[in-house]
């Protein structure tokens, strides 16, 4: 069985906190790898001094530094409430030249800078930082010095964080029984990026070191540079849904002097989804993936006329229409956009409808020309509305249940929760829902009721209305229920 390496920092404030920033100022959470490195550094650096600090700590430390661990952290709040402090300004030029002016009625009071405090308020105590074990016999020579090393860290942060940290040498079924959120490297960059250290790393921060002593010399005040050896790596929850590759487009007029067309979102959902998805096979035909009859259209290969079920399902093209939101009035109206999206692993088949959807025409059954596609930027604000972050969501087209529920409310949440599982998100996660609430009507005005809203062949069964807010927060777009690939159960952000 392998193992791994354990180290735990437990803060001692009887309400634990966090106050760490990452390079672009904002809170860190957790605790990146390079963040609890550097407290190894300080530690190993303290307790072993000059010869035995290279003799002990360096090898371990250069060891440590080229893996990348999991980290297990307790929830945090997703809004944290900040306060602001003025401190003393260190800038003892400020005292000196009004000294120098003959004010020595100037106190250092009336020398203070604002200083924002924004803490991240844990659940729990105890941060885990788990590096996998590959070489055994490599990982006997450092072990003694590590766990002593992660015994004498005494805080993580700012100064006002203060911790405990240990070490241990971890089976899985042990590691499996530690509490808390789990972190993983996420290579498709959808997380939280933290900062980790790389071979090198050390040497860096004992270069940096050395240069902070020698800061004052005869020639002046020499600038510390800062610490540029290291990676910045995305993580993201074990629990969290993995975010989808999209293109989005607007829908213009195939006539510049005629204002471009909207569509009734309850009458005209299903119809534009179609549309989209008859100009999206015209442009895939012959491309060199999977087959267009499953990928693009959704269909069974060997019989074209069922739609994909069971597992590999998921793996094609969704048609959401965007529904448009007023701002001003925080209301759901016409669609006069259109998003297709994959799943993450899909990148080559999403760049390749990229670059040959724009300017293709929406044509309907009757073989009428509805619209023109262009590109739609990122920054468009109505699409931030379905491709953002946020913890509560809610449905602007009803979502179709995968059953019956009989009118039954706990067999309805049950389905609910299923459609929500179908579509992605893990059980755990789920489970741990803060908000679950459904009904006829929708949440958001301009919403109307779900029996209203015309929906795909084959789907007409019970539908409904949702809104959902988990425990942290979820990147878009998201869409659940047994209409999800054309339109139906399309949800957007809640704002407060």
């Amino acid at each position: 069985m392998s193992s791994a390496l354990c180290i735990t920092v437990r803060f001692l404030d009887p309400v634990p906190q966090f106050h760490g920033r990452g390079d672009d100022g904002n809170s860190e959470w957790p605790p990146s790898p390079l963040r609890v490195f550097q407290t190894l550094v300080a530690a190993s650096a303290t307790r072993w001094r000059e010869n035995q600090f290279q003799d002990f700590a360096r090898p371990a430390l250069q060891w440590l530094e080229a893996i990348r661990p999991s980290i297990l952290a307790p929830q945090v709040p997703t809004e944290s409430f900040g306060y602001r402090m003025y401190v003393p300004n260190n800038s003892g030029d400020l005292m000196t030249g009004a000294w120098a002016r003959g004010d020595t009625e100037t106190s250092m009071a009336k020398f203070r800078v604002k200083k924002d405090v924004r803490p991240t308020h844990l659940t729990g105590d105890a941060v885990h930082y788990i590096y996998p074990i590959t070489d055994a016999a490599e990982f006997a020579k450092h072990k003694e010095t590590l766990v002593a090393a992660a015994r004498s860290i005494t805080h993580l942060g700012w100064g006002v964080d203060m911790v405990a940290g240990n070490a241990a040498e971890m089976t899985e079924e042990e590691v499996a029984k530690l509490t808390g959120e789990r972190w993983l490297p996420d290579p498709d960059a959808n997380g939280a990026s933290l900062r980790v250290p790389r071979p090198g790393t050390l040497q860096a921060l004992m270069a940096k070191h050395q240069a902070f002593l020698n800061r004052l010399s005869p020639d002046g005040f020499r600038p510390v540079p800062p610490l540029t050896i290291f990676d910045t790596v995305s993580y993201r929850r074990a629990t969290d849904l993995v975010p989808r590759r999209w293109v989005a487009f607007r829908i213009n007029s195939v006539d510049p002097d005629q204002p471009n067309p909207a569509f009734d979102t309850p009458r005209r959902c299903r119809d534009v989804a179609a549309w989209l998805r008859h100009t999206t096979g015209t442009v895939c035909e012959g491309w060199p993936y999977d087959n267009p009859i499953r990928f693009v259209h959704g269909h069974d290969e060997q019989d074209s006329s069922r739609p994909l079920k069971g597992e590999g399902a998921d793996n094609r093209f969704m048609y959401l229409p965007l529904p448009t939101i007023n701002p001003a009035l925080n209301r759901v109206e016409a669609i006069r956009r259109v998003l297709i999206a994959t799943p993450a692993s899909a990148t080559d088949q999403i760049n390749w409808i990229r670059q040959r959807l724009p300017g293709q025409e929406l044509v309907a059954d009757d073989e009428q020309v509805k619209g023109l596609l262009t590109d739609l930027s990122g920054s468009d604000w109505v699409l931030q509305q379905y491709t953002g972050t946020a913890t509560t969501w809610t449905t602007v087209t009803p979502m179709i249940l995968p059953g019956f529920d009989d009118r039954d409310t706990d067999k309805a949440e049950r389905l609910i929760r299923k459609a929500l599982v179908d579509a992605g998100f893990s059980e755990e996660l789920i489970a741990g829902l803060e908000e679950l609430a459904w009904r006829p009507s929708g949440f958001l005005a301009g919403v109307d009721l779900a029996s209203r809203y015309a929906v795909p062949d084959g789907l007409n069964r019970v539908r409904c209305h949702i809104r959902v807010r988990f425990p942290h927060k979820i990147r878009g777009p998201l869409a659940v229920g047994a209409g999800r690939y054309r339109g139906m159960g399309l949800l957007t952000q809640v704002r407060s």
